[in-house]
Parts: C-alpha cells; sequence; structure tokens
C-alpha cells in the first residue's frame, strides 16, 4: 500500500466514524396552549406539578398562555400563535360555526347535578319578591356575557317559564366579582354564580338560589373542554398523545387528591383565593379519563339553532370531536 492509498483509507474512516456518532436529539415539539382562570384545575396542575407529566420535556414541550376570554384565546389561534387550549363546548361550537378547524380532543369538567358537584347558580335577594323564574317577569338577568354559557342557561330558564328574554326578562353583562354586589343594590334582580364567589355570597348571606345551569337545560353537559387545531393534529399526533397521556395522569391524580393539588396550584399562583376557603369550594364534576359527553354537546347544538337563533345553520358536533389520541 503506497502513501497515498494510506492517507485516502485514514480519511474515509474517519469520515464513518464521524457519521456514526449521535447527533444531538432535536428538541420535542412545542405545544403553544392557551388556558383561562376558572375551573381548569388539571389543565394547570401540568404545570404546577410536572413530575406528573413524564412525556413534558421528553416528548412535547409545554407553554401556557393565559387569555381572560375566549375570544382572545381563539384570535389568538387564528393569528397562529396557539396550536391548542382550553374552551367551553358551546366557544367551541361557535367556532366551528364560524370556520375555525379546531376539534375537542379531551373533556375538563361538566355541570353536573347531585350533592357531590357544584354547578353554576343563579341567585336572587332571599327576602325579595321573586319566588319562580316566571317572577322574573319586568326584571333584569345579569350574565358573564353575551352568547356565553352563562347567557345560554338564563335563556333556557326563561323560554322554560314562558318568558321571552330581552323582552320579559333584560339580559346584562357583568363581571363574576361584581355580580354579588349588582344583586343585593337592585342593580339586577337575578345573577350568575360561580366558584368562589358562590362560597363567598353564601357566606354572607342574603341570597338564595332560584335555578342551576343543570336545572335550565335539564340534563348534565360539558361546561370546559380542550382543543387542538386540525393541521397540529395531523402534524404532531405523537406529541398530542404524550400530552393527552400526562393530561389524564394530572386529571386522575386531582380526583384523587383534590386537598393536595390544590394547595400545590395555589402555591403556583394559579389560584388567588385564600387558601382556607379554596379548599373548601364545592367543585365540579371531572371525570378520570377525560371523556367528552358528545350527546350533551349535540342537545346544546341544537338548542343554540332551533331556540335561540344563535347559529345561521347546524354545526355538526361529531365532526368537531375526535378523542381518538386519548389514553385506551
Amino acid at each position: 500500500m503506497n502513501r497515498r492509498t494510506a492517507v485516502a483509507l485514514t480519511c474515509l474512516v474517519g469520515l464513518v466514524a464521524f457519521t456514526l456518532l449521535p447527533t444531538e436529539a432535536a428538541d420535542p415539539p412545542l405545544i403553544r396552549f392557551g388556558h383561562g382562570f376558572a375551573a381548569e384545575e388539571q389543565v394547570w396542575l401540568m404545570a404546577a406539578r410536572p413530575d406528573l407529566t413524564p412525556g413534558q420535556g421528553a416528548k412535547y414541550r409545554l407553554k401556557f398562555v393565559a387569555f381572560q376570554g375566549n375570544p382572545e384565546r381563539f384570535q389568538a389561534y387564528l393569528a397562529n400563535e396557539l396550536d391548542g387550549g382550553t374552551a367551553p363546548g358551546l366557544a367551541v361550537i361557535f367556532a366551528r360555526a364560524q370556520g375555525l378547524d379546531i376539534k375537542i380532543v379531551a373533556g375538563i369538567c361538566l355541570e353536573a347535578d347531585g350533592k357531590d358537584w357544584f354547578t353554576t347558580a343563579y341567585m336572587v335577594k332571599d327576602e325579595g319578591p321573586i319566588r319562580s323564574v316566571k317572577d322574573l317577569k319586568g326584571g333584569t338577568a345579569g350574565v358573564l356575557g353575551f352568547k356565553t354559557a352563562t347567557d345560554l342557561w338564563v335563556r333556557a330558564a326563561l323560554l322554560n317559564a314562558g318568558l321571552v328574554p330581552d323582552k320579559d326578562t333584560k339580559v346584562v353583562p357583568i363581571a363574576f366579582p361584581a355580580m354579588g354586589a349588582a344583586v343585593r343594590a337592585d342593580k339586577v334582580t337575578l345573577g350568575t354564580f360561580v366558584e368562589p364567589f358562590y362560597s363567598a355570597e353564601v357566606a354572607k348571606g342574603g341570597l338564595r338560589t332560584l335555578f342551576t345551569a343543570v336545572k335550565a337545560v335539564g340534563y348534565d353537559h360539558e361546561l370546559l373542554d380542550v382543543w387542538f387545531g386540525e393541521k397540529f393534529l395531523k402534524a404532531q399526533p405523537d406529541a398530542v398523545r404524550a400530552f393527552l397521556a400526562d393530561y389524564v395522569a394530572a386529571t386522575r391524580y386531582y380526583v384523587a387528591n383534590p386537598a393536595q393539588a390544590k394547595r400545590d396550584l395555589h402555591k403556583a399562583g394559579f389560584v388567588r383565593t385564600p387558601l382556607e376557603i379554596y379548599l373548601k369550594n364545592a367543585d365540579w364534576k371531572r371525570d378520570p379519563g377525560a371523556s367528552v359527553d358528545v350527546g350533551s354537546l349535540k342537545k346544546l347544538a341544537v338548542f343554540m339553532h332551533e331556540k335561540l337563533g344563535w347559529l345561521e345553520k347546524p354545526v355538526n358536533v361529531d365532526e368537531m370531536v375526535d378523542l381518538g389520541n386519548l389514553p385506551r
């Protein structure tokens, strides 16, 4: 072997050895996730207790982005700033009706009847003249916002009582923190109350529940869900499956250990209610497996279209729900 051949072989061996060296693994896909500030405990737990989510950092990275309302969340999605997030099932129905390519992939919590669960309450003055929904004729109902779930529930109750919303009873938007004062000052006849505001007002006394969200529509139904954009679902199925596996693990932990989970969330700053009050608050129903009551969403969509006229045409709920990525 001459010198030139030896040098060539040495270079070739070196090149082969270099190509066989392990390369640094690429970062796992980033999930930009928009969340809110109420009833999303198991979602927040994924950030507060990453030790409960083994896939985080290994199979996906998670970036939480906080939003006050659903419209801002969907606007961020349209601007390609989010891949998924949380929203009421009703809001997703609206979004699909407007052409957004998003799908519900898991449930967060439900409005459910029963002594073990909290359901949104509509309260009036205890000593006032309102004894039934029919007595709201000529009065005013406070809701969080127009065409929100709180608006749907009060309109359902009014229609069931033979009253015409906006004609027989005015419906006005009021922020949750101001709802109690509005009812007590007679600015509204009826107010909408969720936790922690419900427990705070009950502790003060002077208000009583006239009906609940479940009683208004007549059945248990989805309150909040997890959604992803269809493009992300198709482009990153492994990341979505890993995320949902961790989400279900966090949900199961929360359901089994609510007191400790609430302490963890309070410590992490996700909840600002005083801890002693937060620990006592009643909670919404949460399915440990994060399943979705598709049937209840179908009923809501029909009601929104046929009774309220909120939708120009029916929404195919089966096409807007994809539970195939949940762990078996």
